[in-house]
């Protein structure tokens, strides 16, 4: 290791992304709420979980297609150069499509959450909205 550089900390766990998301969009409306002069507005809810939701259709799901092209990829000879490479490339596709599974997982996890917030305060369901602080101050 390099002089003063700090080690990469662990890889969270691939399925842990989901309970990530959630947790991060708990605790971003636990801080924006503590706020006495804050207030729920509705639209501009609507209009993050629409941009959100926009990039998850869009943009996620065109990285995803392209993310099949990298892995899968032929040797152009039987020569240890093209062999050698077509494996590291392999290994570098699937990392990034095992990435970019986790970014959707966390995303949808977020939008989801967001919905449930949005969803609260349209019903004024008041015990929903408290423990959904209570967990997000937890996080």
């Amino acid at each position: 290791m390099i002089a003063g550089a700090t080690a990469a900390p662990p890889a969270v766990d691939p399925d842990q992304y989901s309970k990530l998301g959630s947790g991060q969009a708990k605790a971003d409306f636990a801080a924006a709420s503590a706020n006495s002069g804050w207030e729920f507005d509705p639209a501009a809810m609507d209009q993050v979980i629409k941009a959100l939701q926009d990039s998850l259709d869009n943009d996620y799901s065109r990285a995803n297609v392209e993310a099949t092209f990298l892995t899968g990829i032929d040797a152009m000879g039987t020569e240890v150069g093209s062999e050698g490479y077509v494996a590291k490339a392999n290994v570098s596709g699937a990392a990034y499509q095992e990435f970019l599974r986790s970014a959707v997982d966390y995303t949808t996890a977020y939008v989801d959450t967001l919905r449930q917030i949005r969803d609260a305060y349209q019903r004024q369901d008041q015990a929903a909205l408290d423990a959904i602080r209570d967990v997000g101050k937890a996080v």
